[in-house]
This record gives structure tokens, sequence and C-alpha cells, in this order.
């Protein structure tokens, strides 16, 4: 398999399931992305307009956005003995019971719309890349799916409201913890707080976008006017301008084709076999050397300018391959061997991941009896929760003034403790603000 930009090899050493995901995920898409690239960049090229293999990738990928749904699932397909031979053959220690989580995990994303999904309103310059999620004739899903299939987390977007629902006993017990001291914590909490409760429990919870959207406004309009706490407020994502992200584009498909090469393997099981390959060292340098070049790509791309020069030494100096499937001329799945990425791995040892694709979703439907959060809901976590939260991040931050006698005994009497107080003021929030969160009117 062959990477645009290295990724470092995954380490079990600490939280092994949470650092094998975030590989997984990273490097799968990764490829994917440059695998579509190389191959819309090959096609236009006329030099290489003979390689018929590049084609059928191309129209491929073109294919998955030409229908009203798509879908995309992608698992670990590794045994847990095959997880547990790898740990042993990068000098990673894997517990049995790590590798039993891992194997078979799956993250799979949906969506569908009553329109072509290549039609679909693209975010504008400005948006921060919410175009798509804030189009209510589009339907989302998220899901985390354990060994097995079954439904660790999943999300929901219908007509612009969102649903949530986890099995907060299966992740617990996924990650070797007991579930009863989650039920034990969900006993504690305040009937004020029963949408946690419910959630805890495995029931789904729903959040319209106004409610969110009220309560966030009402958060901005008593945060301090100085600017003393620009911290606590979200930034726009960066934009690019277009044209700059066409001479990217154009960059990175120059890259790839001088770099990448497809091979058409027959068919394997009434699908089309392509294998993707390149060499990951050569390739990630020229890409290093060459993106930064681009004009307005550095000041358009906040961190860009710090990137190496050259591809890191642990990046394994070996032609990388990713098998390709195409069926009826779609992409069906991309599937490569993790292990690859790592320079300790001999070749006996194998991770292999799947990207399955799909055009064909079903309808999705809205959770019966979920449990609607209402602005009183996000008032009471908020203040339950948010004062030790801000308060581990109050070095960062500038005091508020310090509260009258009188405003922390009426913050004590709805319901804080002189801890949440404390903590609460020294990550910058006033008694207004606190106020505020509590859903009462400032003095």
């Amino acid at each position: 398999m062959f990477r645009c930009l290295p990724v470092p090899a995954p380490s079990l050493r600490r939280a092994p399931i949470n650092t094998v995901i975030r590989s997984t995920v990273r490097a799968t898409l990764v490829a994917a992305a440059c695998t579509s690239v190389l191959a819309a960049g090959l096609t236009a090229c006329g030099a290489v307009k003979q390689l018929s293999a590049a084609q059928k990738v191309s129209d491929a990928f073109g294919k998955l956005g030409a229908g009203k749904s798509f879908s995309a699932k992608l698992s670990l397909d590794a045994s847990a003995a095959q997880i547990m031979a790898y740990g042993s053959a990068t000098g990673e220690k894997i517990e049995q019971k790590n590798a039993d989580a891992l194997s078979g995990l799956g993250i799979a994303v949906a969506l569908s719309s009553d329109k072509p999904l290549k039609d679909l309103a693209t975010p504008t310059a400005g948006t921060g890349g919410a175009g798509l999620s804030a189009d209510k004739s589009v339907n989302l899903s998220y899901t985390v799916t354990g060994n097995g299939g079954a439904s660790l987390v999943e999300m929901r977007q219908l007509g612009g409201d969102v649903y949530l629902h986890a099995d907060v006993a299966g992740i617990t017990k996924m990650m070797g913890a007991d579930p009863a001291k989650v039920q034990a914590t969900s006993a504690e909490l305040p009937d004020t707080l029963k949408v946690v409760k419910d959630a805890l429990a495995g029931q789904w919870i729903s959040l319209d976008p106004k409610t969110a959207a009220d309560f966030g406004k009402g958060l901005a309009g008593n945060l301090p006017k100085d600017g003393a706490q620009p911290s606590a407020q979200p930034s726009a994502l960066p934009s690019m301008d277009p044209k700059t992200a066409q001479n990217l584009l154009n960059t990175v498909k120059d890259v790839l084709s001088r770099n990448a090469t497809f091979t058409d393997k027959g068919k394997t099981d009434g699908a089309e076999h392509i294998v993707v390959s390149a060499p990951s060292r050569q390739l990630a340098n020229d890409l290093l050397k060459s993106v930064p070049s681009v004009p307005s790509v550095v000041k358009d791309i906040p961190g860009l300018a710090k990137l190496p020069a050259t591809a890191p030494a642990d990046l394994p100096d070996r032609t990388f391959a990713m098998d390709l499937y195409l069926k009826d001329g779609t992409v069906s799945s991309i599937g490569f061997d993790l292990a690859q990425l790592d320079k300790k791995s001999t070749p006996n040892v194998h991770l292999p991941v799947k990207v399955a694709f799909g055009t064909d979703t079903p309808t999705l439907q809205v959770p019966a009896g979920a449990t609607a959060v209402t602005a009183a809901d996000l008032k009471n976590i908020m203040a339950m929760f948010a004062p030790k939260a801000l308060g581990a991040a109050g070095g960062h931050m500038t005091p508020a003034a310090a509260l009258t006698d009188a405003q922390v005994k009426e913050l004590m009497a709805d319901g804080l403790t002189a801890d949440d107080i404390k903590s609460a003021t020294e990550a910058g929030l006033g008694y207004d603000q606190i106020k505020s969160l509590l859903g009462g009117a400032g003095a």
C-alpha cells in the first residue's frame, strides 16, 4: 500500500485499541483519497491514456457519487491471532482481550438524499466544511461496530435532527472495564441529569439544531466582551481559495502519476481486481517537495510550512501495494495490509484492513422512543460538568473577578459546591456566565 504522506506505524503499548483505530482510519482514508486522485490524474494525462486499469478505477470512483445514496465501512479484517502476532513481531505486547476487541472492529458511514449526491451543495469559503451536514435533505449515519457487527455507537442525522445511541456496557467491556461501575455512576446522578442517565442506559437521545444553536448563542452572549476568554470560543475551520485548491490538486496528481502504477489482475470472485503500488519513500519525498511550492498553499493551510523537507527515517523504503475490487463498474472494496507500514514487521506477519463501499443503502429511520434533549438539559449538564472541565484548563485562561459572598451563597443554593465555583472562576467564568449555565439570571 502506498501513502500520500507518511503515517506513523501503530504503537499498542499505551491504549492499544484507541491507537490502532486512529492509525487504521487515517491510513485507510488517506490511501483511498490518494487512489482516486491518482486515477483521475493518470487518465487525464495523454502519456498514460493507454493504462486501462487506471481508467477503470477513475470511472469506478466517479460512479460512487452518481447515485442518491452511499455507504462505506472501514474494518480491521484481522483475526485476534493475527493482531497478537503483529504485536509480537513489532515488539508490542497485545493482550488477548484487546486483540479480541480489535478483531472485526468497524466504522461505517452512510448518507442518502432525494437527489444525486454529486449535485449536493458543496461547502463554500468560510463555512468550515459544514455545508453537507447543514443540508436537511441529506440523511447521515455514523456507526462504530464491534466484533460480530453489533453497534457500539451510532449517530443519525435525519431532517436536520441528530439522534445518538451508545452501548455503554458493550464499550466498557471492550475496554476491559466493569460495566457495573458505569451503572453505579449513573445511579448517583441527580434527576436533573435524566438525559445523561438515559444515554448511559443505552437509550437513544435526540437533539434538534435550533435548541443547540440557541443554547450556543446564549453562552456566546454571556462571554466577556474584552477578549479575555478567546480560547473558549471555537474558531472557523480554514478555507482555501478555489484556484489554490485546483493548483494543489493538479500538483498532487502530477506527483502521483510519476510514482504509482496500476496492474489489472483479472477477476476474483466476480470482481475486477486491480493492484495499485508505489515506492513509499520516493512518493513521500516527492510530495513533501512539491506541495509546499504551490502558490498560496502555505498561506491557506496552517502548519503546512512546518512539514519536514524529507520523509521521516522510520518510513519503510519499500513498495506498498493496495488491492481494489470493482463490481458493475463501481468500487466495491479496498484492502491493504497495515503491517506494510511498520519497519519491524516481517513478510509472514499481516494486519489486513478493508473498506467496503455501497451505493444502495437502507432507508434511515427515526429511532422510536428517543429522549429529546432540551435547553434545560443542556444547562444542567453544563452546570454539572463545565466547572470541573474548565477548571482543568484554568492555568491557560484568565481567572474571573472574585465573587461576592452573596453571589457565592446564591450559586451554592443553586446546587454548586465551593470547589465547583472556585474551578469555574479560575477558568474565567464570572458570576453572570455561571448563572447562565445554571439557567438563572445574573444579578
